[in-house]
């Protein structure tokens, strides 16, 4: 892949994880009103991050790629858990499982089509 690409893939990766990060913090008062099931946009968010994350960091290894699987999870793990000290929010098993899932998804997603990427 070349440099410009790659650069592009990089900035979309920091863009999908500043809008998970806000998104996950942000007070409930301030909602945006989204149409589409809560779960399945943890789902689709997670997936895209995933998937990005592993279109950058694509010719790392196995141990690697499992690593960031792991280091995924754990960060919707630690925006699951964050949640529970903003006003309005709370935690949620059911978002943690989306997000692990998408996480999931993104991975399989990469294996499928790496090289067309």
């Amino acid at each position: 892949m070349n440099k410009i690409r790659q650069s592009w893939w990089l900035l979309s990766l920091i863009c999908v994880w500043i809008g998970i990060t806000y998104l996950s913090l942000k007070s409930a008062s301030h909602a945006t009103p989204i149409r589409i099931n809560d779960k399945l946009g943890h789902f689709i968010a997670y997936a895209v991050f995933s998937l990005n994350a592993l279109i950058v960091w694509r010719l790392k290894s196995y141990r690697f790629k499992t690593i960031l699987g792991l280091v995924l999870v754990s960060y919707g793990l630690l925006m699951e858990l964050l949640q529970g000290f903003i006003p309005g929010r709370e935690v949620s098993g059911y978002d943690l499982l989306a997000n692990s899932i998408g996480v999931g998804i993104g991975f399989l997603l990469f294996s499928r089509w790496r090289k067309y990427l």
